[in-house]
């Protein structure tokens, strides 16, 4: 069988032809390349984390955030189906043989687009079981810059701080690279943020390369979105989403089905938070 690596550069290749499927493109002017850190059980650091390599891909008037891998799945899902399915079949075989736990899609699946529709925040993503968006009017950050200095990538960034839906986010942002954009839904600061990170470290966003020749066209990937979704329904759905992690789920099935006694209930409260921790959870 083919190794899963081999796979994965014939999933780029397909990925970068896939253009049928962006709808209202623009030029790229700049491609920045991040790994996002998030942490899954913050008392348990070492060993329950998620590590993507994610990307922000800049145009003229909008631009896009998203896992690199995430990309190359839903592209090449798009244009060969088959060779997408392969894909997945010689991961589970790589994991099966050496004990590990990867997707082919890695563990960040949002698309982010920063004013598309003009003001707007779009973001795509999974819920409930399938592809669905939302929209909502795009508001920025408020920043308070301060005078400390480091390097990223051999350039001079300063520190920003700003509280944004629901965690305080510090930002080193780069003035030599004029572009007020960022990783996730970071943005609003005279020059392009390399580093991003909350108060305790929960998500980071760290720069590893940037590039300007080469990139494909910016614009919405329009990969089998299955239906819309308003920001209430979202609200609604992590609502229930945190409802579940806090159920004794096997208990209920067990009840419903009369399958033996009763197990023992345990806590399957998350130990963490979503990067937006202020919609109405209603626990």
């Amino acid at each position: 069988m083919r190794s899963f690596f081999t796979y994965l550069f014939m999933l780029m290749a397909v990925a970068a032809n896939a253009d049928d499927y962006v709808k209202d493109a623009e030029p790229s002017i700049l491609e920045v390349h991040y790994t996002r850190i998030q942490f899954t059980d913050t008392t348990q650091r070492d060993k329950h984390f998620f590590k993507d390599p994610v990307m922000l891909r800049v145009g003229a008037t909008k631009s896009l955030f998203c896992g690199v891998n995430r990309l190359w799945k839903d592209s090449l899902a798009a244009v060969n189906p088959s060779l997408e399915f392969k894909v997945y079949i010689a991961t589970m075989e790589e994991n099966r043989k050496n004990g590990t736990q990867n997707l082919p899609e890695g563990y960040y699946w949002s698309y982010i687009y920063k004013n598309y529709p003009n003001g707007c925040l779009t973001e795509k993503n999974y819920f409930d079981g399938e592809r669905r968006v939302y929209e909502e009017e795009w508001k920025k950050p408020q920043w308070e810059v301060s005078d400390s200095v480091k390097i990223i990538l051999g350039y001079e960034c300063f520190k920003a701080i700003a509280s944004y839906r629901g965690r305080r986010w510090t930002a080193w942002f780069a003035p030599e690279i004029p572009v007020q954009d960022g990783p996730w839904k970071l943005c609003g600061l005279p020059g392009l943020i390399l580093e991003a990170y909350d108060t305790r470290h929960e998500y980071s966003f760290t720069a590893t390369g940037l590039r300007q020749n080469g990139i494909p066209d910016v614009g919405y990937m329009a990969y089998d979105d299955k239906r819309g979704v308003t920001k209430q329904l979202r609200d609604k759905y992590f609502n229930d989403w945190w409802k579940y992690k806090n159920s004794n789920f096997a208990a209920k099935m067990n009840a419903l089905y009369g399958n033996g006694k009763m197990p023992e209930k345990k806590d399957s409260a998350p130990k963490y938070d979503l990067e937006e921790t202020n919609y109405p959870h209603d626990l």
